[in-house]
């Protein structure tokens, strides 16, 4: 009774108002937390300013020098950044920041759009929880702008993904997933996930952009230059472990649980055998829960479609894929956590839409997969230097893939019950 009187109440004008005005509190909080970093120009970002300044300079094979050594992405993406050296570092740098915000406001737009497209009226409580789900990754976003990231682009075009394969335009939407794996590494395992999940119209053109982007690359820089990118990032990441407080694989905490590694070290070592053993049978029990729980899940005999009323899938499958992806890359930064923002805040319409279970315990075990997946306030690397030998922080430091863990364990209840409709046919 008292839910109904609630929920009779929120969609009233009153419940309404109240409703969109603290949604509207918890944007005004947001930006109000925005960092002091418009005026400092650190980290990431220089890598990209630099890229661009080599390629406007002529000079692209100082794309991989010790002076760009954050710079990991294909030579054909610096092509991308050469827009920046037209501007001076201090412009570039604010054009930029002011380009993350924007991207993070206008993914929640493309939300709220598909959730009005493609379900029933966002209601004041709904549209209240969709602000409150997006906005927890907060710290996420702040950890971009501290960083000079261009995760936040991304998740934009990730939450366009979403919208144009639902919409129909599914290589479209495939083509875009493929300019996300460019200049993004970990979602190629998505590629991977979405073929095994019989979505050919979306995993090839995924797979055709990022093959022509290395082709691309030959083909404008050469062998050479395009050989030290696989040097620098794909040997160096999948052959080799670190426990830098930042690496939020499932890998990364392993490192940090068998290994003394610094928190602030980013120098590469080799992978010890426990935590090899480990991802091995992380991958394993992922799996093994999958299959159990929904047999045709991993390689389905057939493909639902996604507006379904009863057993359309894609929101699920997406904010699983993006779990598994962030637990099993060996290299997963703080900030990739913030694509499952994308996924999560559909979900609840998804699942109201789907008329599945919601029992509290379940409902309680995702909140908390959620509070742990969305992070927590970054620190500077001193902060972690200083108490990487203390077991209880280094252990705290494993919060966002234990979260991606318990995201994938309590999705798969649903998955369950989508199975169970299916031989129930």
């Amino acid at each position: 009774m008292a839910n109904a009187a609630a929920l009779s109440w929120a969609d009233s004008a009153a419940g309404k108002a109240g409703c969109a005005l603290v949604a509207s509190a918890l944007w005004l909080y947001f930006f109000s937390t925005l960092p002091p970093t418009y005026f400092v120009h650190l980290n990431d970002f220089p890598a990209y300013y630099g890229a661009a300044t080599s390629i406007a300079s002529g000079h692209p094979e100082q794309l991989y020098g010790n002076e760009f050594k954050w710079f990991t992405n294909l030579p054909v993406v610096a092509l991308l950044m050469r827009p920046l050296a037209a501007l001076d570092y201090a412009q570039a740098w604010k054009f930029f920041w002011w380009l993350q915000v924007i991207s993070f406001v206008l993914t929640y737009g493309v939300l709220v759009a598909f959730v009005r497209r493609f379900y029933a009226p966002l209601s004041g409580l709904l549209l209240l929880a969709s602000s409150a789900i997006f906005l927890c990754f907060s710290p996420l976003m702040l950890r971009c702008l501290d960083l000079g990231q261009t995760t936040p682009m991304m998740v934009l075009l990730f939450a366009g993904v979403i919208f144009t394969a639902r919409s129909g335009w599914v290589r479209v939407s495939g083509a875009v997933l493929g300019i996300i794996c460019v200049i993004k590494i970990p979602p190629n395992l998505l590629i991977i996930l979405l073929a095994l999940r019989r979505r050919l119209s979306l995993a090839l053109p995924a797979a055709a952009v990022v093959v022509a982007a290395v082709m691309l690359s030959f083909a404008f820089f050469g062998s050479e230059l395009v050989s030290h990118f696989f040097e620098r990032v794909v040997a160096e990441n999948f052959g080799r472990s670190e426990a830098a407080f930042n690496n939020q694989s499932f890998e990364g905490a392993l490192m940090r649980v068998f290994t003394d590694r610094g928190l602030a070290d980013w120098t590469t070592t080799d992978r010890p055998l426990p935590v090899t053993i480990g991802v091995v049978s992380l991958a394993m029990a992922l799996a093994a829960l999958l299959y159990l729980r929904a047999p045709g899940f991993l390689v389905p005999s057939r493909l639902v479609p996604d507006a379904d009323p009863r057993e359309g899938s894609l929101e699920l499958e997406t904010a699983i894929g993006v779990a598994v992806m962030l637990l099993l890359f060996p290299v997963v930064w703080i900030h990739y956590y913030l694509f499952l923002a994308v996924p999560l805040t559909l979900l609840p319409f998804w699942w109201i839409a789907r008329d599945l279970p919601r029992p509290a315990w379940l409902l309680a075990l995702l909140a908390l997969a959620l509070w742990f997946a969305s992070g927590a306030q970054s620190h500077e690397n001193a902060h972690y230097a200083a108490r990487e030998t203390e077991w209880l922080f280094r252990m705290a430091q494993n919060r966002q893939p234990l979260g991606a863990l318990l995201l994938v364990v309590g999705l798969s209840f649903p998955l369950a019950e989508l199975a169970a409709r299916a031989r129930n046919k």
